[in-house]
């Protein structure tokens, strides 16, 4: 866990360090993430860094995918005398699956007929994803969490709207495991384990300020 908090601290250092140059970047996204081991969601996020030049920047990111899921019945079913229709609805299941990745994030502009651009992007992760499960109908409640460090890849295209501005689309792909309980059994160690790795899709825009 230790080796976790100053891995999260050196990319916030050196992402901070990146936002102290002359000219600054922020970007804002949103879209669709499908992992191996968990159902499709939303995923939401940005990175705020530096611009070394037109082609080079690097930053650190932040994105919260987010999947919720509630197994809800009709048991019964009235009508009144003037005619509305009044349902009882029981909630039997509903569980709440979280990943939050940070990154640092290096992207390189390709050049390409204006007001478009292509790039590609590489970054290193530290991931959290947050589990939660009630099973009302067995009266079950459980909370898990679990960490770990993996990579992401990602190309996309700009089309510039401004002299410093330009809406993004993306395709990214991301790799990691993140595990928890780990302990040993019987002599050999042994832990849980979740594949967060998969491909993704989204849109935004790039702001770059000085």
């Amino acid at each position: 866990m230790k080796k976790h908090v100053i891995s999260v601290l050196l990319v916030t250092v050196l992402a901070g360090t990146a936002a102290a140059q002359n000219l600054r970047m922020l970007e804002l996204r949103g879209g669709h993430f499908n992992p191996k081991d968990a159902k499709s969601g939303m995923i939401l996020g940005g990175t705020y860094g530096i611009s070394f030049d037109e082609r080079v920047s690097l930053g650190f990111g932040l994105d919260i995918f987010h999947k919720g899921y509630k197994k809800e019945s009709t048991v019964a079913t009235e009508v009144s005398e003037s005619g509305v229709v009044e349902n009882t609805v029981t909630r039997t299941l509903e569980y709440s699956t979280t990943l939050v990745p940070l990154s640092l994030n290096l992207d390189i502009r390709l050049p390409f007929e204006p007001p478009f651009c292509f790039y590609i992007g590489g970054s290193l992760a530290f991931e959290m994803l947050f589990n939660s499960e009630n099973n009302y109908e067995e009266d079950i409640k459980e909370k898990r969490f679990y960490s770990g460090f993996g990579w992401m890849a990602r190309a996309g295209v700009e089309y510039a709207i401004g002299r410093r501005s330009a809406l993004i689309l993306e395709a990214f792909y991301n790799n990691c495991r993140v595990s928890s309980d780990a302990k040993k059994k019987e002599g050999l160690p042994v832990w849980k384990e979740v594949d967060m790795s998969g491909l993704g899709f989204r849109a935004g825009v790039r702001l770059d300020f000085y």
